[in-house]
């Protein structure tokens, strides 16, 4: 029987996306992207899914590119070829990325190069102190040329390259110290944590006002000062008018509280 690349399981408001090549260390194949890239579409459409967390089967999160794949297309010679391949990695990154529920990676074991990348495309990453984070790309002449376009996002500038340049990993504790990793949990505890955390954010945060709000930075990230300004103007006014906005001001109003958002009222 063949093995599913990709398992999908919910748990209530979440979604758990398990990458399941564990023999190979969970690489991004090619069925391993569209699947990531179709699962996560899904769930930005859906309005029962409020945070999708990815993990990987077996000892690791992921190792990155498929390099069997990879060495397969380059030795095709054939260029459309090549370019498809990059875009498929692009176009699941840019879901990932673009994505408007909270989105969290639960890391054990290796999270290497484009699996690195994956883990820190997620808004929360959950670290256990075994984790190893490393983009190694410059080891075997390739280049992370998609992580480097986010990776600066995360981290300044100059400690993104130290990453990107030095191959070496960087252990769970450490990444969490410089701010590639947002938690540690314990050893084995990962995903339990990255479900609670995700569960503890959604009970506080209007989905609707989460999900502008991750579009509002995705927008004014490189900008001028003036003109992120005039583009949060834009998207303060809107958000104000709202029914969540509405909802959440009025409850906090009368009551002093905030409403739960995992609760099912959607009272507006």
């Amino acid at each position: 029987m063949e093995r599913e690349t990709l398992l999908q399981h919910r748990d209530g408001p979440l979604l758990l996306l398990t990458l399941n090549d564990p023999g190979r260390a969970n690489p991004l194949s090619p069925a391993m992207a569209e699947a990531l890239t179709g699962a996560l579409e899904a769930a930005a459409s859906s309005e029962d899914i409020r945070a999708v967390i990815l993990t990987g089967a077996g000892k690791h999160f992921s190792a990155g590119a498929d390099l069997a794949a990879l060495e397969a297309v380059a030795d095709g010679g054939d260029p459309e070829a090549n370019l498809e391949d990059s875009r498929r990695l692009e176009r699941l990154f840019a879901a990932l990325l673009g994505h408007p529920k909270l989105t969290l990676a639960a890391v054990h074991g290796a999270a290497i190069a484009g699996g690195c990348g994956l883990a820190t495309a997620c808004d929360m990453v959950v670290a256990e102190p075994s984790a190893r984070f490393a983009y190694t790309e410059v080891r075997i002449g390739f280049i992370p040329a998609l992580v480097s376009t986010f990776l600066t996002r995360r981290l300044p500038g100059h400690m993104a390259r130290r990453l990107l340049l030095d191959p070496r990993p960087v252990g769970g504790e450490r990444a969490v110290a410089m701010g590639l990793a947002d938690e540690l949990a314990p050893e084995g505890q990962a995903l339990r944590r990255a479900r609670l955390l995700a569960l503890e954010i959604c009970s506080k945060a209007s989905p609707a006002a989460l999900a502008a709000t991750k579009a509002l930075l995705n927008e004014t990230v490189g900008m001028g000062w003036r003109q992120a300004l005039e583009a949060a103007a834009a998207a303060n006014a809107r958000q104000r008018l709202h029914p969540e906005c509405r909802r959440g001001v009025r409850s906090f109003l009368e009551t002093k509280s905030t409403p739960d958002w995992l609760e099912d009222d959607t009272e507006s």
